[in-house]
């Protein structure tokens, strides 16, 4: 089914890139994404850029922490799942701004590669957009990804993950040595994922 409406999810600082990304692919709605609080140049830039593009497209603005990568990926690809849901083409920007974000941004495209179309990259010597890849594959089965996924809700007890799963205890105990071995479970006596082990069970 084709896309009617055209969303760009950015990162932000001057402006200048982003000003490239709108004229090249006139969005219907641009999200922002924000650290808080919000830098004074950021703050300008949505000004100026809310201002200039007023009844032309709407602007949202996405604040996020600093520099918690699964957190801004929560917030980022639960707002690609809204946005996809109601049937819109989803595209990433990541040139402006923090690092850090910019990585989360990048990330979250890669866990909902199906439901993003493109992510670019705007050159710094000029204006050319380069597209960046949006598939990459986490090595994890789909298995493994839904035990992490329970521990990351909290759940940390073997046998209501045998229960919630439906698996038995011998498959348990393989995942949990496998999850350390593979680096997404820290390697303690209490089940807790690694920083990687949030970004792929999100």
């Amino acid at each position: 089914m084709k896309k009617e409406e055209r969303v760009v999810i950015s990162t932000v600082f001057s402006g200048r890139a982003i000003k490239v990304v709108i004229k090249n692919l006139k969005p219907d709605k641009l999200i922002l994404i924000v650290d808080d609080p919000i830098h004074k140049t950021k703050k300008e830039t949505i000004d100026e850029l809310k201002e200039k593009f007023k009844g032309i497209f709407d602007i949202e603005i996405m604040k996020t922490s600093l520099y918690d990568i699964p957190e801004i990926m929560k917030k980022v690809t639960k707002k690609i799942d809204e946005e996809y849901k109601q049937e819109k083409e989803i595209i990433l920007h990541i040139t402006e701004g923090r690092k850090i974000t910019s990585l989360a941004l990048l990330f979250s495209g890669y866990a909902r590669k199906d439901k993003v179309s493109e992510s670019y990259y705007v050159e710094e010597e000029g204006d050319k957009m380069l597209p960046l890849p949006v598939i990459v594959k986490f090595d994890i089965s789909e298995n493994k990804k839904k035990f992490l996924h329970e521990i990351e809700k909290g759940i940390t007890d073997t046998d209501k993950i045998m229960e919630n799963l439906n698996i038995g205890q011998s498959a348990v105990y393989k995942y949990i040595k496998e999850l350390k071995e593979e680096g997404f479970l820290e390697d303690t006596k209490e089940l807790k994922l690694t920083e990687v082990g949030k970004i792929v069970s999100i």
